[in-house]
């Protein structure tokens, strides 16, 4: 008999198309997102080009296409214009290796709804499948950077970039490095063991990090630091 996590599952259902033209690439993509099926339930297909995946887009419902941008036979962006045109409620989320803008302005005209590298990880890429469906874009943070130095009055990016600022600049050194070592998965005892202090008072900053990032739980604290990029920052 199934248990309620399980029935959970299996109703949170996500229809994802994988167009690349490296075995390598799509074996990657499923891997991180059937690691993250605690959440949903993904039923993968894949496509090695782009004429591939304009044929398969159109005999079937994507919830997402994740479109490389150089593929053979027909290009990542003439493959999504053509998805858009025969299903303009598609939602293509662009992948590519390079982050010039040519290549970021050429995918979002062709209609995709978002723009990420292929050195995201299993966090990132489900919180821009998430965001795809809620009806909003998605662009990894040095995608958004580059919109914002050619097209300063790009509003959408420059309003995403300036609350990701003012939200991290709310934080405190401690709230920081904090934050740092839940991302990489410390408990709340390896954490005061680690910088000397008590589990309370780390109970404290992770209630405090949660109030002041607008997050419910530890997972949505994950998910800004690897949007944010925390991780990396010294």
């Amino acid at each position: 008999m199934r248990n309620i996590d399980q029935i959970n599952r299996m109703e949170k259902k996500i229809r994802i198309l994988i167009v690349d033209d490296h075995k390598m690439v799509r074996d990657g993509i499923r891997s991180m997102l059937e690691s993250q099926e605690k959440k949903y339930k993904f039923i993968l297909e894949e496509a090695e080009n782009g004429e591939e995946g304009v044929e398969k887009a159109k005999k079937a419902y994507y919830d997402v296409i994740i479109m490389d941008y150089q593929l053979p036979i027909m290009n990542g962006v003439d493959a999504t214009r053509t998805i858009m045109a025969h299903n303009p409620e598609m939602r293509v989320l662009a992948l590519s290796n390079y982050d010039e803008y040519m290549y970021i302005d050429n995918m979002m005209k062709s209609g995709a709804r978002g723009f990420v590298l292929k050195n995201i990880g299993p966090e990132e890429i489900i919180h821009a499948i998430e965001t795809l469906m809620n009806g909003k874009n998605y662009y990894s943070n040095d995608v958004a950077v580059k919109l914002i130095s050619f097209d300063p009055d790009h509003l959408q990016v420059a309003r995403l970039l300036r609350q990701k600022r003012d939200k991290t600049e709310m934080l405190s050194k401690r709230e920081l490095e904090i934050l740092k070592l839940i991302a990489t998965e410390y408990t709340n005892e390896e954490i005061a063991n680690r910088l000397f202090i008590s589990k309370r008072t780390v109970d404290t900053h992770r209630q405090n990090l949660m109030k002041k990032l607008n997050v419910k739980n530890t997972a949505g604290l994950v998910k800004f630091a690897f949007e944010l990029k925390i991780l990396e920052q010294p």
